[in-house]
Protein backbone atom coordinates (compact mmCIF):
# COMPACT_ATOMS: atom_id res chain seq x y z
CA UNK A 1 0.00 0.00 0.00
CA UNK A 2 1.34 3.42 -0.88
CA UNK A 3 1.25 5.85 2.00
CA UNK A 4 -1.12 8.75 1.51
CA UNK A 5 0.50 12.15 1.34
CA UNK A 6 -2.65 13.82 2.61
CA UNK A 7 -4.79 12.87 5.58
CA UNK A 8 -7.81 13.06 3.25
CA UNK A 9 -6.38 10.78 0.57
CA UNK A 10 -8.11 7.41 0.49
CA UNK A 11 -6.03 4.23 0.15
CA UNK A 12 -7.84 1.33 -1.50
CA UNK A 13 -5.44 -1.37 -0.22
CA UNK A 14 -7.35 -4.24 1.46
CA UNK A 15 -7.23 -3.79 5.22
CA UNK A 16 -8.75 -5.76 8.08
CA UNK A 17 -12.54 -5.66 8.41
CA UNK A 18 -13.70 -4.79 11.93
CA UNK A 19 -15.59 -8.08 12.18
CA UNK A 20 -12.52 -10.12 11.16
CA UNK A 21 -11.27 -9.84 14.73
CA UNK A 22 -12.71 -11.93 17.50
CA UNK A 23 -15.32 -9.94 19.35
CA UNK A 24 -14.49 -8.63 21.90
CA UNK A 25 -11.04 -7.70 20.52
CA UNK A 26 -8.48 -5.13 21.57
CA UNK A 27 -6.26 -4.11 18.61
CA UNK A 28 -3.46 -1.55 18.59
CA UNK A 29 -2.36 0.28 15.46
CA UNK A 30 0.97 2.06 15.00
CA UNK A 31 1.16 4.70 12.28
CA UNK A 32 3.57 7.21 10.84
CA UNK A 33 1.15 9.20 8.67
CA UNK A 34 -2.35 10.33 9.65
CA UNK A 35 -3.62 9.13 6.28
CA UNK A 36 -2.77 5.54 7.16
CA UNK A 37 -4.52 5.83 10.53
CA UNK A 38 -7.66 7.32 8.96
CA UNK A 39 -7.72 4.67 6.22
CA UNK A 40 -7.79 1.89 8.79
CA UNK A 41 -10.16 3.73 11.11
CA UNK A 42 -12.59 4.45 8.24
CA UNK A 43 -12.85 0.75 7.40
CA UNK A 44 -13.17 -0.24 11.06
CA UNK A 45 -15.90 2.29 11.92
CA UNK A 46 -17.48 2.45 8.44
CA UNK A 47 -18.10 -1.32 8.12
CA UNK A 48 -19.66 -1.37 11.61
CA UNK A 49 -22.04 1.50 10.87
CA UNK A 50 -22.78 0.14 7.41
CA UNK A 51 -23.79 -3.19 8.96
CA UNK A 52 -26.25 -1.43 11.26
CA UNK A 53 -24.04 -1.74 14.33
CA UNK A 54 -22.90 1.01 16.70
CA UNK A 55 -19.63 2.92 17.07
CA UNK A 56 -17.89 5.14 19.61
CA UNK A 57 -15.01 7.36 18.56
CA UNK A 58 -12.91 9.09 21.24
CA UNK A 59 -10.33 11.07 19.27
CA UNK A 60 -8.81 14.46 18.60
CA UNK A 61 -10.83 16.97 16.60
CA UNK A 62 -8.48 16.61 13.65
CA UNK A 63 -9.01 12.85 13.50
CA UNK A 64 -12.77 13.08 14.13
CA UNK A 65 -13.14 15.53 11.25
CA UNK A 66 -10.84 13.48 8.99
CA UNK A 67 -12.84 10.32 9.72
CA UNK A 68 -16.15 12.06 8.92
CA UNK A 69 -14.78 13.33 5.59
CA UNK A 70 -13.52 9.89 4.59
CA UNK A 71 -16.78 8.17 5.48
CA UNK A 72 -18.70 10.78 3.51
CA UNK A 73 -16.43 10.19 0.49
CA UNK A 74 -17.40 6.52 0.70
CA UNK A 75 -21.07 7.45 0.75
CA UNK A 76 -21.64 7.06 4.50
CA UNK A 77 -22.93 10.18 6.25
CA UNK A 78 -22.47 9.94 10.04
CA UNK A 79 -25.40 12.28 10.67
CA UNK A 80 -28.01 9.53 10.31
CA UNK A 81 -26.40 6.95 12.68
CA UNK A 82 -25.69 9.79 15.13
CA UNK A 83 -29.37 10.73 15.04
CA UNK A 84 -30.29 7.10 15.72
CA UNK A 85 -27.91 7.08 18.70
CA UNK A 86 -25.67 4.45 17.06
CA UNK A 87 -22.70 6.78 16.58
CA UNK A 88 -21.02 8.97 19.18
CA UNK A 89 -17.82 10.98 18.55
CA UNK A 90 -16.30 12.85 21.50
CA UNK A 91 -13.05 14.70 22.20
CA UNK A 92 -10.24 12.56 23.59
CA UNK A 93 -8.70 15.23 25.85
CA UNK A 94 -12.04 16.25 27.36
CA UNK A 95 -13.05 12.64 27.98
CA UNK A 96 -9.67 11.83 29.50
CA UNK A 97 -9.97 14.73 31.94
CA UNK A 98 -13.24 13.32 33.28
CA UNK A 99 -11.64 10.22 34.83
CA UNK A 100 -8.05 11.31 35.55
CA UNK A 101 -7.31 11.79 39.25
CA UNK A 102 -3.95 13.33 40.28
CA UNK A 103 -2.43 12.39 36.93
CA UNK A 104 -3.61 8.77 37.10
CA UNK A 105 -6.63 7.03 35.51
CA UNK A 106 -9.26 6.31 38.14
CA UNK A 107 -10.89 2.91 37.58
CA UNK A 108 -14.34 3.80 38.93
CA UNK A 109 -14.58 7.06 36.98
CA UNK A 110 -13.33 5.37 33.79
CA UNK A 111 -15.99 2.65 34.07
CA UNK A 112 -18.64 5.28 34.63
CA UNK A 113 -17.60 7.65 31.81
CA UNK A 114 -16.42 5.27 29.06
CA UNK A 115 -18.63 2.36 30.11
CA UNK A 116 -21.57 4.73 29.96
CA UNK A 117 -20.72 5.67 26.35
CA UNK A 118 -20.42 2.01 25.32
CA UNK A 119 -23.69 1.08 26.97
CA UNK A 120 -25.46 4.09 25.49
CA UNK A 121 -24.75 3.18 21.86
CA UNK A 122 -25.17 -0.57 22.45
CA UNK A 123 -28.79 -0.38 23.61
CA UNK A 124 -30.71 1.72 21.09
CA UNK A 125 -33.98 1.25 19.17
CA UNK A 126 -36.22 0.02 22.00
CA UNK A 127 -33.42 -1.68 23.90
CA UNK A 128 -32.15 -3.75 20.98
CA UNK A 129 -28.52 -4.76 21.73
CA UNK A 130 -25.99 -4.01 19.01
CA UNK A 131 -22.37 -4.82 18.54
CA UNK A 132 -20.07 -1.85 19.23
CA UNK A 133 -16.90 -0.76 17.45
CA UNK A 134 -14.88 1.61 19.66
CA UNK A 135 -11.83 3.71 18.87
CA UNK A 136 -9.86 5.36 21.70
CA UNK A 137 -6.99 7.84 21.28
CA UNK A 138 -6.65 8.80 24.95
CA UNK A 139 -3.73 6.40 25.54
CA UNK A 140 -1.77 8.17 22.79
CA UNK A 141 -2.33 11.54 24.48
CA UNK A 142 -0.94 10.19 27.75
CA UNK A 143 2.03 8.66 25.94
CA UNK A 144 2.86 11.92 24.13
CA UNK A 145 2.72 13.75 27.47
CA UNK A 146 5.41 11.38 28.76
CA UNK A 147 3.01 9.45 31.03
CA UNK A 148 3.89 5.96 29.81
CA UNK A 149 2.79 4.18 32.99
CA UNK A 150 -0.57 5.97 32.94
CA UNK A 151 -1.06 4.97 29.27
CA UNK A 152 -0.40 1.30 30.04
CA UNK A 153 -2.73 1.49 33.03
CA UNK A 154 -5.47 2.91 30.78
CA UNK A 155 -4.98 -0.04 28.39
CA UNK A 156 -5.54 -2.33 31.39
CA UNK A 157 -8.75 -0.49 32.27
CA UNK A 158 -10.03 -0.98 28.71
CA UNK A 159 -9.40 -4.72 29.12
CA UNK A 160 -11.23 -4.71 32.45
CA UNK A 161 -14.17 -2.91 30.86
CA UNK A 162 -14.33 -5.54 28.10
CA UNK A 163 -15.16 -8.16 30.75
CA UNK A 164 -18.45 -6.43 31.49
CA UNK A 165 -19.25 -4.70 28.17
CA UNK A 166 -19.25 -6.21 24.68
CA UNK A 167 -17.24 -4.13 22.17
CA UNK A 168 -14.35 -4.37 19.71
CA UNK A 169 -11.68 -1.79 20.52
CA UNK A 170 -9.06 -0.12 18.37
CA UNK A 171 -6.22 1.98 19.88
CA UNK A 172 -3.59 3.94 17.96
CA UNK A 173 -0.13 5.38 18.67
CA UNK A 174 2.02 7.59 16.40
CA UNK A 175 5.26 5.71 15.69
CA UNK A 176 7.24 8.95 16.03
CA UNK A 177 6.64 8.76 19.79
CA UNK A 178 8.81 5.63 20.03
CA UNK A 179 12.09 7.21 18.97
CA UNK A 180 14.39 6.30 21.87
CA UNK A 181 16.10 3.08 22.82
CA UNK A 182 14.32 2.82 26.17
CA UNK A 183 10.94 2.91 24.37
CA UNK A 184 11.46 -0.67 23.12
CA UNK A 185 10.47 -2.38 26.37
CA UNK A 186 7.50 -0.03 26.80
CA UNK A 187 6.28 -0.81 23.27
CA UNK A 188 6.35 -4.51 24.12
CA UNK A 189 4.30 -3.81 27.26
CA UNK A 190 1.72 -1.96 25.17
CA UNK A 191 1.54 -4.80 22.65
CA UNK A 192 1.09 -7.28 25.52
CA UNK A 193 -2.16 -5.51 26.51
CA UNK A 194 -3.70 -6.11 23.04
CA UNK A 195 -5.04 -9.15 21.24
CA UNK A 196 -3.65 -8.00 17.86
CA UNK A 197 -1.16 -5.49 16.48
CA UNK A 198 -1.28 -3.51 13.22
CA UNK A 199 2.27 -2.39 12.39
CA UNK A 200 3.08 0.90 10.72
CA UNK A 201 2.42 1.56 7.05
CA UNK A 202 6.04 0.88 6.09
CA UNK A 203 5.29 -2.79 6.77
CA UNK A 204 1.57 -2.95 5.98
CA UNK A 205 2.19 -1.40 2.56
CA UNK A 206 4.14 -4.53 1.57
CA UNK A 207 1.41 -6.61 -0.08
CA UNK A 208 3.15 -9.92 -0.81
CA UNK A 209 4.62 -12.26 1.77
CA UNK A 210 7.96 -12.17 -0.04
CA UNK A 211 8.13 -8.38 0.28
CA UNK A 212 7.35 -8.59 3.97
CA UNK A 213 10.03 -11.23 4.57
CA UNK A 214 12.54 -9.07 2.73
CA UNK A 215 11.44 -6.11 4.83
CA UNK A 216 11.92 -8.11 8.03
CA UNK A 217 15.41 -9.14 6.89
CA UNK A 218 16.28 -5.51 6.19
CA UNK A 219 15.01 -4.46 9.62
CA UNK A 220 17.08 -7.22 11.23
CA UNK A 221 20.17 -5.96 9.40
CA UNK A 222 19.50 -2.41 10.56
CA UNK A 223 18.99 -3.62 14.13
CA UNK A 224 22.28 -5.56 14.04
CA UNK A 225 24.10 -2.53 12.60
CA UNK A 226 22.56 -0.33 15.26
CA UNK A 227 23.65 -2.70 18.03
CA UNK A 228 27.19 -2.72 16.62
CA UNK A 229 27.18 1.08 16.46
CA UNK A 230 25.93 1.31 20.04
CA UNK A 231 28.63 -1.10 21.22
CA UNK A 232 31.32 0.89 19.41
CA UNK A 233 29.98 4.12 20.80
CA UNK A 234 30.01 2.71 24.33
CA UNK A 235 33.62 1.61 23.80
CA UNK A 236 34.58 5.11 22.65
CA UNK A 237 32.70 6.66 25.59
CA UNK A 238 34.50 4.34 28.01
CA UNK A 239 37.88 5.29 26.51
CA UNK A 240 36.88 8.95 26.76
CA UNK A 241 35.89 8.51 30.41
CA UNK A 242 39.22 6.84 31.16
CA UNK A 243 41.08 9.62 29.36
CA UNK A 244 39.14 12.23 31.28
CA UNK A 245 39.85 10.43 34.54
CA UNK A 246 43.56 10.25 33.72
CA UNK A 247 43.58 13.91 32.70
CA UNK A 248 41.78 14.87 35.91
CA UNK A 249 44.31 12.89 37.95
CA UNK A 250 47.18 14.57 36.11
CA UNK A 251 45.66 18.02 36.67
CA UNK A 252 45.20 17.25 40.37
CA UNK A 253 48.82 16.10 40.64
CA UNK A 254 50.07 19.22 38.87
CA UNK A 255 47.84 21.42 41.03
CA UNK A 256 49.15 19.77 44.21
CA UNK A 257 52.72 20.20 42.99
CA UNK A 258 52.11 23.88 42.21
CA UNK A 259 50.60 24.43 45.64
CA UNK A 260 53.57 22.76 47.30
CA UNK A 261 55.89 24.95 45.21
CA UNK A 262 53.88 28.06 46.12
CA UNK A 263 54.03 27.14 49.81
CA UNK A 264 57.74 26.48 49.57
CA UNK A 265 58.34 29.83 47.86
CA UNK A 266 56.40 31.68 50.56
CA UNK A 267 58.42 29.96 53.27
CA UNK A 268 61.67 30.74 51.47
CA UNK A 269 60.55 34.33 51.03
CA UNK A 270 59.83 34.71 54.74
CA UNK A 271 63.14 33.09 55.66
CA UNK A 272 65.05 35.35 53.30
CA UNK A 273 63.24 38.42 54.62
CA UNK A 274 64.21 37.45 58.15
CA UNK A 275 67.85 36.97 57.10
CA UNK A 276 67.97 40.29 55.23
CA UNK A 277 66.38 42.07 58.18
CA UNK A 278 69.00 40.59 60.51
CA UNK A 279 71.83 41.55 58.14
CA UNK A 280 70.55 45.10 57.81
CA UNK A 281 70.33 45.46 61.55
CA UNK A 282 73.53 43.64 62.54
CA UNK A 283 75.92 44.73 59.78
CA UNK A 284 74.86 47.79 57.79
CA UNK A 285 73.09 49.25 60.78
CA UNK A 286 76.22 48.87 62.94
CA UNK A 287 78.38 50.46 60.25
CA UNK A 288 76.06 53.45 60.09
CA UNK A 289 76.15 53.80 63.87
CA UNK A 290 79.96 53.72 63.80
CA UNK A 291 79.95 56.30 61.02
CA UNK A 292 77.67 58.48 63.11
CA UNK A 293 80.13 58.33 66.01
CA UNK A 294 82.96 59.35 63.73
CA UNK A 295 80.91 62.24 62.44
CA UNK A 296 80.21 63.24 66.03
CA UNK A 297 83.93 63.37 66.77
CA UNK A 298 84.62 65.43 63.65
CA UNK A 299 81.73 67.73 64.46
CA UNK A 300 83.55 68.93 67.59
CA UNK A 301 86.17 70.48 65.32
CA UNK A 302 85.51 74.21 64.87
CA UNK A 303 85.99 74.01 61.12
CA UNK A 304 83.26 72.88 58.73
CA UNK A 305 80.57 72.85 61.45
CA UNK A 306 77.73 73.19 58.91
CA UNK A 307 79.02 70.29 56.80
CA UNK A 308 79.28 68.03 59.83
CA UNK A 309 75.79 69.00 60.88
CA UNK A 310 74.39 68.03 57.44
CA UNK A 311 76.35 64.77 57.51
CA UNK A 312 74.98 63.89 60.95
CA UNK A 313 71.41 64.51 59.73
CA UNK A 314 71.97 62.22 56.76
CA UNK A 315 73.34 59.52 59.05
CA UNK A 316 70.25 59.77 61.26
CA UNK A 317 67.98 59.35 58.23
CA UNK A 318 69.98 56.36 56.99
CA UNK A 319 69.80 54.67 60.38
CA UNK A 320 66.04 55.31 60.59
CA UNK A 321 65.44 54.02 57.07
CA UNK A 322 67.49 50.87 57.69
CA UNK A 323 65.65 50.24 60.94
CA UNK A 324 62.26 50.72 59.24
CA UNK A 325 63.22 48.50 56.31
CA UNK A 326 64.49 45.82 58.68
CA UNK A 327 61.31 45.92 60.74
CA UNK A 328 59.12 45.77 57.65
CA UNK A 329 60.94 42.69 56.41
CA UNK A 330 60.58 40.97 59.78
CA UNK A 331 59.50 42.87 62.91
CA UNK A 332 61.71 41.84 65.85
CA UNK A 333 58.85 42.65 68.21
CA UNK A 334 56.87 39.72 66.77
CA UNK A 335 59.61 37.28 67.74
CA UNK A 336 59.70 38.83 71.18
CA UNK A 337 56.07 39.44 72.16
CA UNK A 338 53.87 38.26 69.26
CA UNK A 339 51.51 39.39 66.51
CA UNK A 340 49.57 41.96 68.56
CA UNK A 341 52.65 44.06 69.30
CA UNK A 342 53.98 43.76 65.73
CA UNK A 343 50.57 44.72 64.34
CA UNK A 344 50.37 47.82 66.57
CA UNK A 345 53.84 48.96 65.45
CA UNK A 346 53.05 48.34 61.79
CA UNK A 347 49.59 49.95 61.80
CA UNK A 348 50.94 53.06 63.53
CA UNK A 349 53.80 53.43 61.06
CA UNK A 350 51.67 52.66 58.02
CA UNK A 351 49.12 55.27 59.07
CA UNK A 352 51.84 57.92 59.29
CA UNK A 353 53.36 56.98 55.92
CA UNK A 354 50.05 56.60 53.99
CA UNK A 355 47.87 59.28 55.61
CA UNK A 356 45.12 56.70 56.29
CA UNK A 357 43.17 56.88 59.53
CA UNK A 358 43.66 53.39 61.00
CA UNK A 359 42.28 51.75 64.15
CA UNK A 360 43.45 48.44 65.63
CA UNK A 361 41.59 46.19 68.05
CA UNK A 362 43.96 43.42 69.18
CA UNK A 363 44.14 41.36 72.42
CA UNK A 364 46.63 42.21 75.17
CA UNK A 365 46.80 38.68 76.63
CA UNK A 366 50.28 37.04 76.84
CA UNK A 367 49.23 33.87 74.99
CA UNK A 368 51.39 33.32 71.90
CA UNK A 369 50.42 31.65 68.64
CA UNK A 370 52.67 29.36 66.59
CA UNK A 371 55.30 31.31 64.64
CA UNK A 372 53.88 30.22 61.26
CA UNK A 373 50.41 31.54 62.13
CA UNK A 374 51.67 34.85 63.52
CA UNK A 375 53.88 35.40 60.49
CA UNK A 376 51.01 34.57 58.10
CA UNK A 377 48.71 37.03 59.88
CA UNK A 378 51.33 39.76 59.72
CA UNK A 379 51.97 39.22 55.98
CA UNK A 380 48.22 39.23 55.25
CA UNK A 381 47.89 42.46 57.26
CA UNK A 382 50.69 44.00 55.18
CA UNK A 383 49.10 42.94 51.88
CA UNK A 384 45.62 44.06 52.96
CA UNK A 385 46.67 47.56 54.05
CA UNK A 386 48.83 47.94 50.93
CA UNK A 387 45.78 47.11 48.76
CA UNK A 388 43.64 49.56 50.74
CA UNK A 389 46.19 52.35 50.21
CA UNK A 390 46.86 51.62 46.51
CA UNK A 391 43.48 50.60 45.11
CA UNK A 392 40.50 51.36 47.38
CA UNK A 393 40.53 55.15 47.57
CA UNK A 394 39.60 54.79 51.26
CA UNK A 395 40.27 57.32 54.00
CA UNK A 396 39.66 54.99 56.97
CA UNK A 397 40.32 51.35 57.76
CA UNK A 398 39.59 49.26 60.88
CA UNK A 399 41.68 46.22 61.83
CA UNK A 400 40.52 43.51 64.24
CA UNK A 401 42.52 40.55 65.61
CA UNK A 402 40.76 38.10 67.93
CA UNK A 403 40.65 34.47 68.96
CA UNK A 404 37.34 32.59 68.84
CA UNK A 405 36.28 28.93 68.91
CA UNK A 406 39.69 27.43 68.28
CA UNK A 407 40.75 29.86 65.58
CA UNK A 408 42.39 33.25 65.19
CA UNK A 409 40.66 35.85 63.03
CA UNK A 410 42.02 38.91 61.26
CA UNK A 411 39.61 41.41 59.73
CA UNK A 412 40.36 44.54 57.70
CA UNK A 413 37.42 46.82 56.76
CA UNK A 414 37.78 50.00 54.70
CA UNK A 415 35.39 52.69 53.44
CA UNK A 416 36.67 52.73 49.83
CA UNK A 417 34.83 52.36 46.53
CA UNK A 418 35.01 48.56 46.59
CA UNK A 419 36.18 45.85 44.17
CA UNK A 420 34.61 44.92 40.84
CA UNK A 421 32.26 41.94 40.78
CA UNK A 422 34.46 40.29 38.16
CA UNK A 423 37.51 40.39 40.43
CA UNK A 424 35.46 39.11 43.38
CA UNK A 425 34.23 36.16 41.30
CA UNK A 426 37.75 35.32 40.18
CA UNK A 427 39.03 35.47 43.76
CA UNK A 428 36.27 33.17 44.99
CA UNK A 429 37.36 30.62 42.40
CA UNK A 430 40.27 29.52 44.61
CA UNK A 431 41.99 32.91 44.33
CA UNK A 432 42.76 32.57 40.63
CA UNK A 433 42.91 35.39 38.11
CA UNK A 434 43.66 38.09 40.70
CA UNK A 435 46.72 40.13 41.65
CA UNK A 436 49.82 38.76 43.34
CA UNK A 437 48.79 40.21 46.70
CA UNK A 438 45.38 38.51 46.80
CA UNK A 439 46.84 35.23 45.57
CA UNK A 440 49.51 35.39 48.27
CA UNK A 441 46.88 36.00 50.96
CA UNK A 442 44.81 33.07 49.66
CA UNK A 443 47.83 30.73 49.62
CA UNK A 444 48.90 31.63 53.14
CA UNK A 445 45.42 30.91 54.46
CA UNK A 446 45.15 27.62 52.54
CA UNK A 447 48.61 26.44 53.66
CA UNK A 448 47.55 26.66 57.31
CA UNK A 449 44.12 25.11 56.75
CA UNK A 450 42.35 28.43 57.04
CA UNK A 451 39.86 30.36 54.96
CA UNK A 452 39.80 33.86 53.56
CA UNK A 453 36.66 35.78 52.61
CA UNK A 454 36.28 39.10 50.81
CA UNK A 455 33.02 41.03 50.61
CA UNK A 456 32.87 44.29 48.70
CA UNK A 457 30.38 46.94 47.70
CA UNK A 458 30.08 50.60 46.92
CA UNK A 459 30.60 51.50 50.62
CA UNK A 460 33.83 49.57 51.11
CA UNK A 461 35.58 46.20 51.28
CA UNK A 462 35.82 43.68 54.10
CA UNK A 463 38.58 41.05 54.23
CA UNK A 464 38.42 38.23 56.81
CA UNK A 465 40.96 35.45 57.32
CA UNK A 466 40.37 32.66 59.84
CA UNK A 467 43.13 30.17 60.73
CA UNK A 468 42.53 27.19 63.06
CA UNK A 469 44.66 27.07 66.22
CA UNK A 470 45.18 23.61 67.79
CA UNK A 471 44.54 23.84 71.54
CA UNK A 472 47.92 22.35 72.46
CA UNK A 473 50.10 24.65 70.34
CA UNK A 474 49.60 27.99 72.15
CA UNK A 475 52.57 29.10 74.18
CA UNK A 476 53.02 31.75 76.87
CA UNK A 477 55.06 34.77 76.12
Amino acid sequence: MSTANSSDAVSMAPLAHWADHQNPAHVVQFYGDDGFLLDELSRFIGTALGAGESAVVIATKEHRDGLARRLKMWGLDTTWPATQGRYVAVDAAETLAKFMLDGWPDAARFAEVVGGLIERVRTVSSGEARRVAAFGEMVALLWIEGKADAAIRLEELWNDLARTHAFALRCAYPMSSFCRGEHGDLLLKICAEHSAVIPGESYTALVSEDERLRGIAQLQQKAAALETEIAERRLVEEKLRRSQSELKSLVEQRTAALRQLSSRLLNLQDTERRRIARELHDSLGQYLVALKLNVEILRRSPAHMELWSQSEELMERCIAEVRTLSYLLHPPTMDAVGIASAARWYVEGFGLRSGLKLTLDAPNDPVRLPDAIELALFRVLQEALTNVHRHSGASNADILIRRSSGQVILEVNDNGHGMSQEMLDRFREAGTGTGVGLMSMHERARELGGTIQIESGSTGTSMRIAIPVPPDCAQSA
